[in-house]
């Protein structure tokens, strides 16, 4: 009720706004399907308007219509979400008003805005942000990223300004270079350093490095850093892994006889702009490491999934949307999982097959016991009985995100069943558009499907106001590959250190951590990481104060 009479005081607003200026035009702006029906109901409805609406469940041909009659002034009041109409579109000549109802998501307001403060716009402007007293941290979020886009535009203006458009003129920080000058950090337990992860790791002595965890750079997707041995300055997957072919035989050089080198890799979603292939496909990049890193002698042991959510990554591509598969259902793919790859180095002694220093668990450490629970993909929850699919539909979408997997193992797994409980939240209008709700567990040991996905540095970063990583490593997977292939003690290297999260975790796990990263800026902050998890470890506890005590 709370959020029904948030959402009928905001569209009154809207009407009002509408009704005092009869000669304009209006673009009403919109995040959810029941902001529109409360539109229709409060413009339509309540005050005799026209007002034209742009959805994704109507015809694409009908949308463009509506959009080119809007455009043409024909039509007065037209509502839309920016997902749907706010990019490219130019709507300046008839309309200089617009209703937003303001988000965290900044780009769409910021597209939104575009579409009629543009050029050839002959009036002032109007944009009326209704908001409702509750989402006031919206707003100041939303102000916030206003203030860091105009400073940007304005210091790219200023570059601009003075360098042109000439890039011989640019300055050297904005042009490529070649060559690093090398920078280390140590602590206890930890070392940073700031070099090309080829050259850092062909210094290493042979055999001196315990584990490797990583995630290596997805081909050309990102790059980051502006020198030339960034492994993202590469033209395409032959490329990558050419350059690739110098680092690859120097990790396994490093790593000690028997022991493991856990990769993280993700496949690439390649549109159809670029493969001319008339829709989206997606390129096979796991597979290509694991003929990568077997032609240079790595023994390749299997992989393990690790499940996404889809909604987030149809939001981040659009290839998976609802309304293609209304249209035509053979032009959507699936969610594209992350994979950690496993790998060793073969033992000098090959009649056993174990490792020359195997990595040993001891039974007060790791129990008989606790090895069949975490080794058994099904975890049933102790206490009252499951709870039904109509109790879970009533469940607030971020209670049931929680909630769900558990739920979905605790039985016969059934379909529709699960399409029930989702179809009961979009009866409510709490079927959330951003993210996913029903993710279910799986019955697999090989995917991992509690993988926390914002468990990461770029947490803290955001929280700082530094740079976020572009591809963080999430804290799950970097623990369980070093609990699983490391002793205490033992060093864990990755050479695509980036904010340093393996150190890190490493040094929170009993062990020693050792990264490379490229991108200078990275490496300052995961120094920083490094240093705090250092003294943390260091600093004593009240319990440690009142166990000395005890023990004096």
């Amino acid at each position: 009720r709370e959020a029904r009479a948030t959402i009928d005081a905001r569209i009154a607003k809207v009407a009002e706004l509408v009704e005092q200026s009869p000669d304009e035009h209006f673009l009403l702006w919109h995040d959810l399907e029941d902001e529109r029906h409360a539109l229709r109901r409060a413009i339509v409805e309540g005050c005799g308007l026209d007002m034209a609406e742009v959805f994704g469940s109507q015809k694409l041909e009908k949308n463009e219509a509506i959009a080119d009659a809007f455009a043409r002034g024909e039509v007065r009041l037209l509502a839309a979400k920016p997902s749907m109409l706010g990019a490219g579109r130019n709507f300046q000549h008839h309309c200089h008003r617009a209703t937003i109802f303001p988000t965290y998501k900044f780009h769409d307001f910021l597209q939104a805005l575009h579409r009629i403060y543009r050029f050839l716009q002959s009036e002032t402007v109007i944009i009326d942000l209704v908001y409702a007293e509750t989402q006031g941290e919206q707003m100041r979020e939303l102000m916030r990223k206003w203030d860091d886009h105009r400073e940007m535009v304005e210091r790219m203006s200023a570059l601009i300004r003075k360098y042109g458009l000439r890039h011989e003129a640019a300055p050297a920080a904005m042009a490529r270079s070649l060559g690093v000058e090398r920078a280390t950090e140590v602590g206890e337990g930890w070392a940073a350093v700031n070099n090309d992860c080829v050259a850092e790791t062909r210094a290493m002595a042979d055999d001196s490095v315990d584990l490797i965890v990583t995630s290596i750079p997805f081909g050309n997707h990102y790059e980051y850093s502006a020198r030339y041995e960034d492994f993202g300055h590469t033209d395409d997957n032959g490329h990558f892994f050419a350059q690739m072919d110098y680092l690859t035989p120097e990790l396994l050089r490093v790593l000690k006889p028997g022991r493991l080198a856990f990769i993280h890799v993700k496949d690439r979603i390649r549109f159809a702009s670029v493969t001319g292939m008339t829709r989206p496909t997606v390129d096979p990049f796991h597979a290509d490491t694991i003929a990568h890193f077997t032609r240079h002698g790595f023994a390749y042991c299997g992989l393990r999934f690790i499940s996404t959510d889809v909604v987030r990554e149809n939001n981040q591509t659009y290839r998976l949307t609802y309304k293609t598969l209304k249209r035509d259902s053979t032009a959507v793919g699936c969610g594209s999982p992350e994979f950690l790859l496993t790998f060793f180095k073969l033992p000098t002694d090959r009649s056993n097959g174990w490792a020359d220093v195997p990595v040993m668990h001891a039974e007060e450490e790791y129990s008989l016991a606790r090895w069949q629970i975490d080794a058994d993909s099904i975890w049933r929850s102790s206490g009252d009985r499951p709870l039904r699919p109509d109790e879970l539909g009533m469940m607030a979408p971020g209670a049931l995100a929680r909630m769900f997997p558990a739920w979905s193992v605790q039985d016969v797994y059934d379909h529709e069943e699960h399409v029930a409980i989702g179809e009961a939240l979009a009866a409510r209008q709490q079927l959330p558009t951003s993210f996913g709700v029903l993710q279910p567990a799986s019955m697999r040991t090989d995917c991992w499907t509690d993988v926390q996905r914002m468990l990461t540095l770029n947490g803290e970063q955001t929280r700082r106001g530094l740079e976020n990583h572009i591809c963080p490593l999430q804290f799950d997977i970097v623990d369980r590959a070093i609990r699983l292939g490391s002793n205490p003690g033992e060093l864990v290297y990755d050479p695509f250190g980036g904010l340093m999260t393996v150190p890190v975790r490493a040094m929170k796990l009993g062990r020693r951590g050792l990264g490379c990263e490229l991108n200078t800026d990275y490496w300052r902050d995961g120094v920083r990481y490094c240093r705090e998890t250092e003294a943390e470890r260091a600093t004593p506890s009240l319990f440690d104060l009142l166990e000395a005590e005890e023990a004096a």
